[in-house]
């Protein structure tokens, strides 16, 4: 399976977004202090920990544009494809 770096960049950052609003709503939801805690510490480790992901595949194509593009950046084990010409010498 890949995923392609428009993908990687867009789709996350709503996903990220998505998981935040869902753990806010269900910490309201939640009556006792603990779990909402429980809830907003696990969604704040998932965001943080999928953000650090899609940052580090942006930082890794940013740096293969315009070289021989040896390696393909990953996101969570998954191969991100970049697109076509990114790895072409004069497309720096």
């Amino acid at each position: 399976m890949e995923l392609s770096l428009d993908t990687v960049s867009d789709a996350v950052l709503w996903t990220l977004v998505g998981i935040a609003v869902i753990a806010v709503l269900v910490a309201l939801v939640i009556k006792k202090i603990i779990g909402r805690i429980i809830v907003l510490v696990l969604a704040a480790a998932v965001i943080f920990f999928g953000w650090q992901q899609r940052q580090h595949v942006i930082d890794v194509a940013d740096d293969l544009r315009g070289q021989a593009c040896a390696q393909q950046p990953e996101f969570l084990g998954i191969t991100v494809q970049l697109p076509d010409g990114w790895c072409d010498r004069t497309a720096a």
